[in-house]
């Protein structure tokens, strides 16, 4: 057997190693804990600030907006200040950069059903041919339909009611009301994720009746207004409208349109779509605010949404 005094030495080296080992994970955690304390608070400052370049962005884009308005009352189209892609500005930490887009040159989807509830059957040829225009199913327009429309009945032949999405996990039921954004189109019976992603920057979810601008409308769009406009027709009627607008707009689609259609068309915008996008550092926001200009020039945002469209 060992003599005391080396057996009181053993202990005495493992109770140190103990405390050293301790010591060393109570520091280990303590740095750890102040590491994400920081990071969080960097974080944190980074939000405020970048949420603060966000809405200082809105502000500007009303503000360019509100100009157009009062030099150019008549006419909104793509030569115009406000389509221009604002490039990235320096600004403290970081750059901000954004683009407004007119969501007046696209299909609405709310025009899908009257101010009533009831499906329109010529907003719903245009969807359809909006939807073939781009490969897309035609028969998925009474899927859209009877998501928005007020009644429970499935539209013949190609509609989706509540049945069509009680085995969904999780289930769910069709709103039958208009939708406030297009990301609800996901949910929609028989649109995949492709398919929504070719649709969305053609469409829109605005008030009910909203008219569309041809002068920022695209081919696609344009396509969609009558059988008698197929793709060549639209790039030749975007060639000649160019970065401008229609000057005669009566004139351009004589002949192409019913009545009926054309009395839903302009050539003027209220509805705007503001994307910005502020890096600082290592942190990344996007803002995409839904902008609503009235007559009197006066902007606000009827719709916001941080890092999801």
């Amino acid at each position: 057997m060992k003599p005391p005094g080396e057996l009181q030495r053993g202990v005495a080296v493992l109770t140190a190693m103990l405390v050293v080992t301790l010591g060393t994970m109570i520091a280990v955690n303590m740095m750890w804990s102040a590491s994400l304390d920081q990071r969080r608070a960097s974080a944190g400052l980074a939000a405020d600030q970048g949420i603060a370049y966000l809405q200082g962005a809105e502000a500007w884009a009303g503000d360019i907006l509100r100009q157009d308005k009062v030099e150019f009352p008549q006419s909104d189209h793509l030569g115009e200040l406000w389509a221009l892609e604002l490039p990235p500005l320096p600004v403290d930490g970081g750059a901000i950069n954004g683009r407004l887009e007119d969501l007046q040159g696209r299909f609405n989807l709310n025009n899908l059903v009257t101010p009533q509830g009831e499906p329109d059957p010529l907003a719903l040829a245009q969807f359809e041919r909006l939807l073939a225009t781009l490969g897309l199913d035609p028969s998925v327009a009474g899927a859209v339909v009877d998501w928005l429309d007020a009644d429970a009945e499935t539209h013949f032949p190609n509609g989706a009611e509540d049945d069509a999405y009680a085995g969904s996990i999780p289930p769910y039921r069709t709103p039958n009301w208009p939708i406030t954004s297009t990301s609800e189109l996901a949910a929609v019976s028989g649109i995949e994720a492709e398919g929504y992603r070719t649709l969305l920057s053609h469409v829109a979810a605005l008030p009910t009746g909203t008219p569309l601008n041809v002068n920022t409308a695209s081919a696609p769009v344009l396509a969609s207004l009558s059988d008698d406009i197929d793709l060549a027709a639209a790039a030749a009627l975007l060639e000649r409208r160019g970065d401008a607008e229609f000057v005669d707009i009566d004139g351009t689609f004589e002949g192409l349109l019913e009545p009926d259609i054309r009395g839903r068309i302009n050539g003027t915008s209220d509805y705007f779509l503001l994307t910005a996008t502020v890096v600082l550092g290592t942190h990344r926001y996007t803002l995409y605010s839904v902008l609503q200009r009235h007559q009197s020039g006066l902007v606000g945002a009827v719709f916001r949404s941080l890092g999801v469209q």
